[in-house]
């Protein structure tokens, strides 16, 4: 990356952290000032500005959240807003596992459904407030045990409530984490694009011929209706992230689009929810219903930081002012 569009991608992410009508303000004037110290930077060292001296410089400026934090500081925060996602996605992984342990009790007659949701199912969702309360204890350890500024260090107490650290800033990782995220999302979403189309079906094959699956069939009319054009969306996505993936240049050109087919995935499985009978067998539409609110939710919120994402980045007519 050169030097502009190293401080380019600087300034986007120090804005993303900023109140949305100071962004462009503090966004130009933080191109002037940081293209001011980059020069200086290279009058001293005798040399032409380059990638590796912009970044030193930039290093030493502060990571994106303590600029943004000088210039328009927030107030206590109970977890910060980027660990938000973190907290739902090991919400989602908890409760799915607590019930995936206690479930075969119901299905091997030992306990009754009722049962199993006054014991087991409802109270998953106190992991919900288990990973709340962490997160806020190991937030506010970092803030009131920071981490050493000469020597990276971590405290010792930042053990007893760990969480990811903030890092230095890198121009490029957003992408190179996009990138393996992809790479690593791609098998599964092919796997569970396969099975959607007739879980059943998958299943009588898979497992062994004695065991009964027609509690996988789905209703008729949303098997009819609804399913077809929920497949040609999951398709269509992972078809365009294999290629942005494999052609990086493809990325920038077609993120709208892959934004849009995700919105109307998610709007599609909404409709689902409220307005479909999914499952033919009763306990597993009861189910399947019970765990589609949080993988929707997650997915909300992740569509709101794109479009923050999105609405962050400094206009190129207010950088090159």
């Amino acid at each position: 990356m050169d030097t502009h569009a190293i401080i380019d991608d600087y300034i986007n992410n120090v804005a993303a952290k900023l109140p949305r009508k100071q962004r462009n303000d503090i966004g130009f004037e933080l191109r002037s000032l940081l293209t001011e110290q980059v020069r200086s930077a290279a009058l001293t060292a005798g040399r032409s500005p380059d990638g590796e001296m912009t970044v030193e410089v930039l290093r030493h400026f502060g990571r994106p959240d303590e600029v943004a934090a000088r210039y328009a500081p927030r107030g206590f925060q109970l977890i910060q807003s980027e660990f938000v996602p973190l907290v739902l996605k090991l919400a989602a992984i908890c409760i799915a596992i607590q019930w995936a342990v206690t479930l075969p009790l119901v299905f091997s007659a030992r306990l009754t459904f009722g049962e199993w949701w006054l014991h087991w199912g409802f109270s998953a969702f106190a992991w919900c407030g288990v990973l709340v309360l962490w997160f806020a204890a190991a937030s506010w350890v970092q803030r009131r045990f920071p981490i050493d500024p000469d020597t990276n260090a971590r405290p010792a107490v930042h053990w007893l409530f760990w969480i990811p650290f903030p890092t230095d800033w890198r121009p490029g990782e957003p992408e190179a984490t996009r990138r393996r995220a992809a790479l690593g999302a791609a098998p599964i979403g092919a796997v569970l694009t396969i099975l959607l189309i007739a879980p059943a079906w998958i299943l009588g094959h898979l497992l062994p011929a004695a065991v009964n699956t027609s509690w996988a069939s789905y209703d008729p009319d949303f098997q009819r209706w609804l399913l077809p054009p929920l497949l040609v969306l999951m398709a269509v996505r992972l078809m365009l992230f294999g290629a942005v993936t494999l052609v990086e240049r493809w990325r920038a050109p077609t993120e709208a689009v892959r934004f849009g087919l995700w919105v109307c995935f998610v709007a599609l499985l909404c409709w689902a929810l409220f307005g479909w009978r999914i499952f033919a067998y009763p306990l597993t539409e009861l189910l399947f219903k019970a765990w589609l609110p949080f993988y929707l939710l997650i997915n909300a919120v992740q569509i709101v930081l794109w479009i923050r994402r999105a609405a962050t980045r400094v206009p190129e007519i207010i950088q090159k002012r």
